[in-house]
């Protein structure tokens, strides 16, 4: 594949049609065997073409194609484009100063299966692939072999009809002082009079216009293409989601028609019962017309009869659930009682042993701590910043309690003074905070003793240290 020893192979990756990352074909190679991953990337799929660099830093064939990387920068392990086979039987492109290069992109791929894992340049002229491709290769950060020998650049044989104004300038196309006998052959064939052209001539005038049209016809053709497929996946987007759409709404159809069947089975069914109910109510009603007609016949010393024992009854169950309430209360009020002579008798027993503890102590651990003190043994402690603190019988507990506390005091500072030095003392780096969850972490000097050290001052370096109002030097780094 290699045209000679100085010949090369690289990757460029493209991110919003600008150039992000080159590499050579090995490093592509490792990333696509697992062996590195690109952290960069991850989890997006890049745009990328593979490039044939000759000896002289030009490109002599270009592969645009796309290549996927998962969460952890790692390449897609089912990726498997035959870029050596592609450049080798791609079609003819532009010329990026050694004549024109083997091209192979999306609208134009001789492996029509790959055509969907490529990408068509962008030929703009405000952003133009191919010169940037062109840019990045003639800078050379990828520090490529470059022949001594500069020779003129090798023009491939192709087929004039077939090679389209791709945007880009090429060392061919310059312009040239013209001569006089073109200036003849312009000045008499477009001038209507083709007296003065030979046959020759006007083949070649016809040949150069037939050229320039089959070229014009290829790169128009080039961008229906790609304009058709860009069409195609967005149309083809748009089915995807309008069938997700009907799926949807289908679905919810079948929903509401299964719903309106239930409501319109339960509505039948409250009807009927409806009905059922009002037939019962106006039997019910009937009835009890009829019975008070009858009672209203039978007088109305049966009726004070009835009224007057509802009212012993009445009278007889209010005074049955009144007992049974008293009765209930009054059990509530023993067990109450029973509650509160059970915790009179725990808090008794709690009072006893807090002062057998007491006595326990008194007579244990302190007597012993009396002991050595009266022997001549004292307790030592060392503090950073307090040093050696002999520690008295009577100062025990509170050291106990609070040995941070104790040292500040020995210190003569507070105790939220002391606990920063001491985060200061052992690790000595400026806390000036950068953003929400970092600071400048910069090595400073250790300031020993906890009177001396200045929070906001002496945790902070030289160039995040606060200026005071006479200082006259302006700090722009900070």
């Amino acid at each position: 594949m290699l045209d000679s020893v100085y010949s090369n192979e690289a990757v460029i990756f493209f991110e919003e049609g600008v150039v992000s990352k080159e590499m050579t074909y090995s490093e592509f190679e490792a990333i696509l065997d697992g062996v590195v991953g690109l952290d960069d990337f991850a989890g997006e799929t890049m745009d990328a073409v593979f490039v044939i660099i000759n000896g002289q830093l030009k490109i002599t064939g270009a592969v645009f194609f796309t290549v996927s990387f998962d969460r952890q920068g790692f390449a897609d392990r089912s990726w498997n484009l035959p870029l050596r086979h592609l450049v080798e039987t791609g079609g003819s492109g532009p010329d990026l100063g050694a004549g024109p290069i083997r091209l192979s992109c999306k609208s134009q791929c001789s492996v029509s299966w790959h055509a969907e894992s490529l990408w068509d340049p962008v030929m703009s002229p405000r952003s133009n692939s191919f010169v940037r491709l062109r840019d990045a290769i003639a800078d050379n950060r990828l520090c490529l072999a470059v022949s001594k020998a500069v020779s003129a650049p090798v023009q491939r044989p192709a087929d004039p009809r077939s090679t389209p104004d791709w945007g880009v300038e090429s060392p061919a196309q310059a312009p040239q002082s013209p001569s006089p006998d073109d200036d003849a052959i312009f000045n008499s064939g477009w001038s209507g009079n083709d007296q003065g052209l030979s046959a020759q001539q006007l083949a070649v005038l016809e040949t150069e216009h037939r050229n320039k049209m089959a070229a014009l016809i290829k790169q128009q053709r080039l961008q229906l293409q790609a304009l058709k497929n860009e069409a195609q996946e967005r149309l083809q987007s748009n089915r995807l989601v309008q069938e997700k759409e009907i799926q949807v709404a289908r679905i919810e159809v079948e929903r509401l028609r299964s719903e309106q069947g239930s409501l319109h089975s339960q509505n039948l069914a409250l009807r009927e019962q409806n009905e059922a109910q009002r037939k019962q109510v106006e039997a019910l009603t009937k009835a009890r017309e009829l019975e008070l007609q009858t009672a209203e016949k039978a007088g109305k010393a049966e009726l004070d009869a009835l009224r007057k024992q509802y009212n012993e009854q009445m009278k007889q169950k209010l005074q049955e659930e009144t007992a049974k309430l008293k009765e209930d209360i009054e059990l509530r009020n023993m067990e109450l009682m029973y509650r509160h002579d059970v915790a009179k008798q725990l808090r008794e027993e709690l009072t006893q042993l807090r002062k057998d503890k007491i006595r326990l102590v008194h007579e244990g651990g302190d007597k012993f701590l009396e002991r050595l003190e009266d022997l001549g043994i004292s307790f030592i402690a060392f503090h950073p910043g307090a040093g050696h603190v002999s520690i008295a019988l009577k100062d025990m507990p509170s050291y106990m309690e609070n040995p941070i506390a104790y040292a500040a005091n020995k210190c003569l500072v507070s105790e939220e003074h002391y606990r920063m030095w001491l985060s200061h003392y052992h690790k000595p780096e400026c806390q000036a905070p950068l953003s929400h969850d970092k600071v400048c972490g910069c090595r400073i000097a250790r300031i020993d003793v906890p009177s001396q050290f200045v929070t906001g001052n002496s945790d902070r370096c030289e160039k995040h240290k606060p200026r005071s109002f006479g200082d006259n030097v302006v700090n722009l780094h900070a």
